[in-house]
């Protein structure tokens, strides 16, 4: 009987008051990650990405965003090898697109860490604006 008293008691004085709120608040992947493809589209070649200096793995994912719209999201499972991300841009003729990229955008990137669904804001080593057709190349994207 002690031992069923003694763990209620740590249940009850260890319990994390803001858990249920972060659940409550949290967006699922599925949600926050979502996307329309468009045939305007820039790719951006990542080295490496990581969290805290840590690299991310295959069940982590990266996502581009223009202001609050997700603009192309990847789940990160390219090994070690260097990885793109399609950022799409906003065509006039497919209103699924508005609010995309457009010439001479900057976008941001977020990293979700699979491992403690978390989303971190995450900053390139170099920004290089958008361009419809382009292909660049980036050394590393950092999350902290």
């Amino acid at each position: 009987m002690k031992k069923i008293y003694l763990f209620v008691l740590l249940f009850i004085c260890c319990d994390d008051p803001n858990q249920s709120d972060q659940q409550e608040n949290f967006i699922p992947i599925e949600e926050y990650f979502i996307y329309n493809e468009s045939n305007m589209i820039a790719f951006y070649f990542f080295e490496n990405i990581t969290i805290g200096g840590v690299e991310i793995d295959s069940l982590d994912w990266v996502a581009a965003f223009n202001g609050q719209v997700c603009v192309g999201a990847k789940q990160w499972n390219c090994g070690s090898q260097t990885c793109d991300i399609a950022v799409y841009g906003e065509n006039t003729l497919n209103d699924l697109t508005i609010g995309y990229m457009q010439s001479g955008q900057l976008p941001s990137f977020k990293v979700y860490d699979h491992s403690d669904s978390t989303y971190y804001d995450a900053q390139p080593s170099e920004e290089i604006l958008w361009n419809n057709g382009d292909f660049n190349q980036i050394e590393a994207l950092i999350a902290n």
